[in-house]
C-alpha cells in the first residue's frame, strides 16, 4: 500500500508502547525513604515484616489453597478475597489515585491507562518515594521470600525469583479491555492481579471488567474456546494468581462498561528464578516444552491459526484453467451491467465514474466509495439488519453499553469464527465449532435475520462473480486471479480482529463493504469497529504460540490506512504482504452490530513483480 496517510480517528493506534519491562532490581527500599515515611524495608532502619502486610493468617494457608487449586478450572488459579492487610491496600489505593499519572494506552489487542513501571520505585528521586510509601510496601511485600515461597507452594511452580520483579498500575475506565492472552512472554512464571476498586462499591455484573478464564478448544488443540468457562468479578482486597503456561493460560479483561465505574488494579508477574538464583537451572522452562506448552508441534498449529488469516479459506481461481481476470477493462458485458446493477448504484457503473475510480486508486492504492449500494437493495438491508440488532438486544436498540452475554446471535447460519486469540465474529455459512450449539438455538431467529442472511448472502455471490472481479479490475487496473471472502457481523461488546500476518507472499487487492449505520457514532473511532492498516515490518513474532505480542511502536508508528466503520461504504485497497490489518474490537457503546461483506483478490504474479518494480523506481528517484 503506497498511500499517503489520512487522519486518524480518536485513538486508532495500532501499537502502543510495550508495558514496563521486568527489572532487576532489589525489592527493598532505601533506608532514607523507609525512615520518613514511617515503615519498615529490609535494608531499612528495622526489619521488614511481610507477613504484617497480608491478611491475618494467610501466609499459612498454602496446603489448603494447593487443594482448590488442583481442582480449578479451566486451569489452575486462586482467587483469594481478602488477602492483604486492610489499612495498607487503602494507603496503596489513595497514593495511586493521588500520586500516579496513568497514560492511555491502546493497540489492537487492549486500551486502557496505565502507570509508570512499579518495580523500580527504588529509581526515583527521594522526594517522590516519599509519596508512594504505602506502595513501596506493597511491592517489597509482593516479592518477598515469604510471599513466594507461599505462591509456590499453593501452585506448585517451583521456585521464583526475588530479583526480577515486574509490576504496574492499569486504570480501565469505561470501554477499556484486555482482549485474549496468555501471558507467554520471556520467562514469566506466574501472573497477578490485585483488585482496588471503590471498595464502597458492590462491582455489578453489569458493569463489566471481568477477568474471563478460558479452556482449550479440546484436548487436541492448543487454540482457546471461543467463550469464556469462568468469569472473575473484580472485588476489594481479592488477588488472582495463575501460573503461566503457553497456550494454556488463556485470559482476557472484558470491557468495563459501567457509566463512571473505574477498575483499578495492580498486575504483575513471577519470574523463573534468574542465574545466581536459588533454584535457577538452564533448562528451567524444559518441563513446560515436555508438557506441549511450548511444544513445536503446539508452535506450528498456532503459526497455522495465524496465517489462515482474517478470511481464512483458500483462495477461489475465476477460471479453471487460471486464467486471470485481464487488468483495466474499460467496458463491462451487457451481462456483467446487468448483474451487477441488481445491487450496485448505477453511479458506479458509469464509465466516466469508473475512469476517475481508477485515476485516484492508481495515485493512493486505496479508495472509498460511499453509497455503493442501490437505494431498494440499501433499505432493505437497513431494516433487516437493525431488525435483528433489536432482537440480540445490542447497540442502541437495547441501551448503548450492555455487554451481550457469549453466544448472542449464534444460530441457523451463523456461527462464532476464531480462535478468540485472533478473531471473533459471527461468519454466516461459517464452519461450525466443537462447541457450537447454533442447532439448539433455531427457535431464536427472527423474520428480521432470514431477510438479512438472503440479502447478505447475494451480496457474498456477488462480491465472488467474475463480473464483479471485472469491475474490480476496471476501477483498479490491475489483474485479478482468485478470491476469498466472507460475511461478518462484529457484535457489540464481543467481537474483534487482530493484526496478525496471514501468510501472504504478494499483494492482495482487498475490498471490504462496510454495512454499519449511524456512520457519525463511528467516525472518530472512539467504540471502535474501524480497520486498521499496519506495516508489520516483517518482525517475525516468537514471543508466544497465541499472538498476544506487544509490538513496541510509537502511537502512530506504522499506521499506513484506517477505515471508520460506516453504512453502505466500499473500501478497496492494494496490500504488500508485509502490512497486516485489523478491525478494532467493536464497544458494547456502539450503536449498532458492524455487519461487513470481506473479500480478498489474489493479483497475479506478473501484476505484484511491476508493482514491485515501480516501487523500486520511486525509491531510485
Amino acid at each position: 500500500m503506497a498511500a499517503e496517510k489520512p487522519p486518524q480517528p480518536k485513538r486508532a493506534a495500532a501499537a502502543a508502547e510495550a508495558p514496563p519491562q521486568p527489572k532487576r532490581a532489589a525489592t527493598a527500599v532505601e533506608a532514607e525513604a523507609g525512615a520518613s515515611a514511617g515503615v519498615g524495608t529490609e535494608t531499612g532502619t528495622r526489619a521488614f515484616d511481610a507477613r504484617a502486610c497480608f491478611h491475618a493468617g494467610l501466609l499459612d494457608t498454602a496446603g489448603e489453597l494447593s487443594a482448590k487449586f488442583a481442582r480449578a478450572a479451566p486451569f489452575g488459579h486462586l482467587c483469594i478475597t481478602p488477602f492483604c492487610d486492610e489499612e495498607l491496600l487503602q494507603g496503596v489505593r489513595h497514593e495511586m489515585l493521588e500520586h500516579l499519572h496513568f497514560t492511555q494506552k491502546e493497540t489492537d489487542i487492549f486500551r486502557y491507562h496505565q502507570s509508570g513501571d512499579l518495580a523500580n520505585l527504588d529509581g526515583l528521586p527521594v522526594a517522590e518515594r516519599k509519596r508512594l510509601p504505602h506502595l513501596q510496601r506493597l511491592r517489597d511485600a509482593i516479592y518477598s521470600q515469604e510471599f513466594r515461597d507461599f505462591v509456590s507452594r499453593a501452585t506448585g511452580c517451583g521456585p521464583l525469583s526475588g530479583t526480577r520483579t515486574d509490576m504496574s498500575t492499569n486504570r480501565y475506565k469505561q470501554g477499556d479491555h484486555l482482549l485474549l492472552h496468555d501471558d507467554a512472554i520471556g520467562d514469566r512464571r506466574v501472573s497477578y492481579i490485585i483488585y482496588l476498586p471503590d471498595p464502597d462499591y458492590e462491582w455489578l455484573p453489569e458493569d463489566g471488567g471481568h477477568l474471563e478464564l478460558y479452556a482449550r478448544a479440546s484436548a487436541t488443540s492448543w487454540a482457546p474456546a471461543i467463550s469464556p468457562t469462568r468469569r472473575l468479578v473484580p472485588r476489594w482486597n481479592q488477588i488472582v494468581v495463575f501460573p503461566v503456561l503457553p497456550g494454556e493460560s488463556h485470559h482476557a479483561v472484558e470491557e468495563v462498561a459501567g457509566a463512571g465505574r473505574e477498575r483499578l488494579s495492580i498486575q504483575g508477574w513471577f519470574h523463573f528464578p534468574q542465574p545466581g538464583e536459588p533454584g535457577y537451572a538452564p533448562d528451567q522452562m524444559a518441563p513446560l516444552w515436555r508438557a506441549g506448552a511450548v511444544s513445536t508441534l503446539g508452535q506450528i498449529e498456532a503459526r497455522r491459526q495465524r496465517a489462515a488469516g482474517c478470511a481464512g479459506d483458500a483462495f477461489t481461481p475465476f477460471a479453471a484453467d487460471g486464467r486471470p481476470i485481464d487488468a483495466g477493462a474499460s467496458l463491462l458485458s451487457a451481462a456483467d451491467h446487468s448483474r451487477l446493477a441488481s445491487h450496485l448504484n448505477a453511479d458506479y457503473l458509469d464509465a466516466r465514474v469508473m475512469q476517475q475510480a481508477a485515476a485516484r486508486f492508481a495515485q493512493d492504492s486505496h479508495i472509498q466509495l460511499g453509497a455503493f449500494l442501490n437505494g431498494d437493495t440499501t433499505a432493505a438491508l437497513l431494516e433487516a439488519l437493525r431488525g435483528v440488532d433489536a432482537h440480540d438486544g445490542v447497540g442502541s436498540a437495547a441501551g448503548a453499553g450492555r455487554i451481550p452475554p457469549h453466544g448472542t446471535g449464534e444460530r441457523g447460519r451463523w456461527h462464532a469464527f476464531g480462535p478468540p486469540v485472533i478473531r471473533r465474529f459471527m461468519r454466516l455459512d461459517g464452519p461450525v465449532l466443537a462447541s457450537d450449539s447454533c442447532a439448539t438455538r433455531l427457535s431464536d431467529s427472527c423474520a428480521a435475520e432470514a431477510r438479512a442472511t438472503e440479502l447478505l448472502a447475494a451480496l457474498r455471490d456477488l462480491f465472488a462473480s467474475p463480473a464483479y472481479a471485472r469491475w474490480l479490475s476496471a476501477i483498479t487496473a490491475l489483474a485479478l486471479s482468485a478470491q476469498r471472502g466472507m460475511v461478518r457481523r462484529f457484535r457489540p461488546g464481543l467481537d474483534y480482529t487482530l493484526g496478525s500476518p496471514d501468510g501472504s507472499t504478494a499483494a492482495t487487492l482487498d475490498a471490504v463493504l462496510c454495512l454499519a449505520h449511524s456512520s457519525s457514532a463511528w467516525a472518530d473511532g472512539a467504540v471502535g469497529g474501524y480497520e486498521c492498516y499496519v506495516d508489520a515490518g516483517g518482525d517475525d513474532d516468537e514471543a508466544s504460540n497465541d499472538g498476544s505480542v506487544y509490538r513496541l511502536a510509537e502511537e502512530d508508528d506504522g499506521i499506513l490506512l484506517t477505515t471508520p466503520a460506516a453504512w453502505n461504504t466500499l473500501n478497496v485497497a492494494m496490500r504488500e504482504p508485509s502490512i497486516v490489518k485489523f478491525v478494532k474490537y467493536v464497544s458494547a457503546s456502539a450503536p449498532c452490530s458492524r455487519w461487513d461483506v470481506s473479500f480478498e483478490y489474489s493479483i497475479p504474479a506478473d501484476d505484484n513483480d511491476n508493482d514491485k518494480a515501480n516501487s523500486d523506481d520511486d525509491k531510485a528517484d
